[in-house]
C-alpha cells in the first residue's frame, strides 16, 4: 500500500503527454525544413529555365538576323579564292562574338548558328567552333 501512495515513482517516469509534445515539435520542424526546402529547389528549377528560355530566344534572334549567303559570299567578281571577312559581330552581357555558319537538321527541327569562338557562356547559346580553320582558309 505504500508503493501505491508514494509519488516519487510516478515524479521519475515521463508523462506520456511530454513524449508527444517533443515528436510533435520535431514532426513540425520537419515539415517545415522540407517545405523550405522544396520551396527552394522549385525556385531553382525555375531560374534554370527561365536562363534557358532566354538564351533560346537569344539564339533564335541571331538565327533570324544572319544571313546565310552573307556569310561566304565574296566580294570579289573574278571568284578568286578570296577570304571571307566575317563582320557580323553579335554582343550578349558585353561579350561580342560572330557567327561562322548555321547547323541545321530538318529531321528532328533544329536550326541553331554556329559561334565562332568557343567559350562556356556562348556555349548555352548555341553550339560554338572548339578548333579549326575558319570558312575558306587553309589550315
Amino acid at each position: 500500500m505504500n508503493q501505491i501512495l508514494s509519488s516519487n515513482e510516478n515524479e521519475n517516469r515521463p508523462s506520456p503527454l511530454s513524449k508527444h509534445k517533443n515528436h510533435s515539435r520535431f514532426f513540425k520542424f520537419q515539415f517545415v525544413f522540407c517545405l523550405v526546402g522544396a520551396i527552394l529547389c522549385y525556385g531553382y528549377y525555375a531560374y534554370l529555365q527561365y536562363d534557358k528560355n532566354k538564351n533560346e530566344a537569344l539564339s533564335h534572334e541571331i538565327l533570324h538576323r544572319t544571313n546565310i549567303t552573307s556569310l561566304y559570299e565574296n566580294v570579289d567578281t573574278n571568284y578568286s579564292s578570296t577570304r571571307v571577312v566575317n563582320d557580323h559581330i553579335y554582343e550578349t552581357d558585353g561579350t561580342g562574338f560572330s557567327i561562322v555558319g548555321i547547323i541545321e537538321i530538318k529531321i528532328i527541327g533544329v536550326h541553331y548558328p554556329i559561334i565562332n569562338e568557343f567559350r562556356y557562356d556562348l556555349l548555352k547559346i548555341a553550339p560554338c567552333k572548339f578548333f579549326g580553320p575558319n570558312p575558306n582558309e587553309v589550315r
